[in-house]
């Protein structure tokens, strides 16, 4: 395992929050300021934290690699940004034509693991209708969020009404867990994500 202490923050600094319980739709930071974070080698396979899937089954991240996978950090109980979120996320995988679809997966991974539960993850992917054949939601415990959310270069803080602030971002990772894109902010379109996974996981 390579160390993590060096993975990239000047992306987490540059990245502004967004309270998802306050109807902010976007991350006001330029889409190309956290490029830092995406030149890194560093690999979320590097990460040994244990996490509970929706079905309840333990996982690591190393466990949903072998293919790229774009994915975010989102809670449940959030009202406005993360729903978006994750319709964004959706678009994208609609926007994949079927022979695509295998070879790309789509990550949630829970900001809130005190109140997220496996039992709570499949209520919501169920709502928000997620194909668990493409979808996986993890929850882990408090250290495990913050190592991810380090690595990923994403920022969130809690807030005295039971939300939480958190950068709006999703990423690309290749099928090795290295991250290759990074979206910043909602409503900026889906090209450039689409470019990414295809070249993180070309046709055969």
């Amino acid at each position: 395992m390579r160390p993590i202490a060096r993975v990239p923050l000047l992306a987490a600094a540059l990245l502004a929050l967004a309270a998802c319980g306050r109807g902010s739709s976007s991350v006001e930071a330029p889409i190309d300021a956290p490029r830092a974070a995406a030149a890194s080698d560093f690999s979320v396979h590097d990460l040994e934290a244990r996490w509970r899937d929706q079905e309840g089954a333990e996982r690591t991240l190393a466990s949903t690699g072998g293919k790229a996978r774009v994915i975010s950090m989102v809670y449940t109980q959030c009202a406005h940004t993360c729903p978006m979120i994750v319709a964004e996320m959706k678009r994208v995988e609609a926007a994949l034509p079927a022979e695509e679809r295998g070879r790309v997966g789509f990550v949630l991974v829970s900001l809130d693991p005190a109140r997220d539960t496996p039992a709570q993850l499949a209520k919501f992917a169920s709502a928000m209708r997620l194909d668990p054949a493409s979808w996986t939601l993890l929850t882990g415990d408090a250290g495990a969020v913050r190592e991810l959310a380090a690595l990923l270069g994403l920022r969130y803080r809690p807030e005295a009404d039971a939300q939480i602030s958190h950068s709006n971002t999703y990423l690309v990772l290749d099928p090795a867990g290295r991250i290759v894109h990074r979206q910043d902010g909602i409503g900026r379109g889906t090209a450039a994500t689409l470019a990414r996974i295809r070249e993180a996981a070309p046709a055969r």
